[in-house]
């Protein structure tokens, strides 16, 4: 006869009972980052009058004090349980094992369910045990001894069926241990290649603002005799270098044409390094630039007053500029138009004082 079992939540008991009222403080219990043991669920199974399928005192005597245990009271409380671990309840007279850590974005096969068929308990308690053991670094346990319990003599079979579902019973304990074991390495697996993927991104981060700020970054090398050709190729290469791939889509080259004093400035300037002036230009040319508080990027006005509206040509083009290096108040400007239809003209590089511009 199974021992009556205490009414959660009596801490001396071995087993909680689980209730549509206490559905909630159990639901805690299972997202609990306090929670160092696994946790076993053992539901009911209506047409056995609400009873579960396995001893869950059975239980206790085999796992002890490396697992907590708690039984579903009745259907009212499944439901309940139902409704606040979606995906990760149980019923049916199942059992399923709530590892530590859980989160409610747990896939649902992270909490292993074991079936228990009623005419063969001691199957799924084995597999229980197997699992809770080796998550805690024990050993399985050793198979039980196989009785042979003689048949009567009208029936000479049962004691071979019997020795070969005894043999068969500990042969699946023995694998379900070894499946636990696999699949806990697997989860650490996983976990080293994520953190590993994480320090990856962040170093490559790091590597590319290094690459952005740099004062003497490399330079891209001349391939072309042609100036215009020689700049493009060298702003094209810089957004590849500097733009990850995932985010070139979001942050394209805009079009854009050079100014007639673009390139003989970037020559006479000489307070700035050439690559600087360059990444400067792909920022400005992918949009980067807008976000940036190292660029101070603003209009131009159409005269020194602080009053006067921004600085438009015949065209229609708006006047901008933007600082070239950082924290600098004095420092070299780059300036240029945005056409109307959003084209950008590279104007010119330019001391801080100087505002021409045509």
């Amino acid at each position: 006869m199974a021992k009556p079992m205490i009414v959660m939540p009596t801490v001396a008991s071995p087993v909680r009972r689980i209730d549509a009222a206490g559905a909630s403080a159990f639901v805690e219990r299972v997202f609990d980052a306090s929670r160092l043991q696994p946790l076993v669920l053992i539901s009911t199974a209506r047409p056995h009058g609400d009873r579960p399928l396995i001893d869950p005192y059975a239980l206790y005597e085999e796992v002890g004090e490396h697992a907590e245990i708690a039984v579903i009271a009745d259907e009212r409380a499944s439901w309940a349980l139902s409704d606040q671990l979606p995906g990760l309840s149980v019923w049916g007279g199942a059992v399923r094992i709530y590892l530590p850590d859980a989160t409610r974005e747990d896939p649902w096969h992270r909490h292993p369910v074991i079936k228990v068929d009623p005419h063969r308990p001691r199957l799924a308690l084995g597999q229980i045990v197997a699992r809770i053991r080796s998550h805690a670094g024990l050993p399985a346990p050793a198979p039980a001894p196989l009785v042979v319990v003689p048949a009567p003599r009208r029936t000479p079979e049962p004691p071979v069926i019997r020795e070969q579902d005894e043999r068969r019973e500990a042969e699946l304990t023995r694998l379900a241990g070894q499946l636990t074991e696999k699949e806990r390495r697997l989860r650490e697996k996983d976990e080293t290649i994520a953190g590993l993927r994480q320090q990856l991104q962040k170093a490559g981060k790091q590597l590319r603002a290094v690459a952005r700020d740099a004062d003497t970054p490399a330079a891209v090398p001349t391939v072309y005799a042609d100036p215009e050709r020689q700049f493009r190729y060298e702003v094209e290469q810089l957004w590849l270098w500097t733009v990850p791939e995932t985010e070139r889509d979001e942050h394209p080259l805009a079009s854009y044409r050079l100014g007639r004093d673009w390139l003989t400035s970037m020559e006479m300037i000489e307070l700035v390094d050439r690559r600087k002036i360059l990444d400067v230009t792909v920022e400005v040319l992918t949009g980067r630039a807008v976000d940036s508080a190292a660029r101070r990027l603003r209009r131009m006005r159409s005269s020194d007053g602080g009053d006067s509206g921004p600085r438009v040509r015949g065209d229609g083009a708006v006047a901008w500029r933007c600082d070239l290096k950082q924290g600098a108040s004095s420092a070299p400007r780059l300036m240029y138009w945005k056409l109307p239809d959003g084209t950008i003209e590279l104007a010119k590089v330019a001391a801080h004082d100087d505002m021409s511009l045509r």
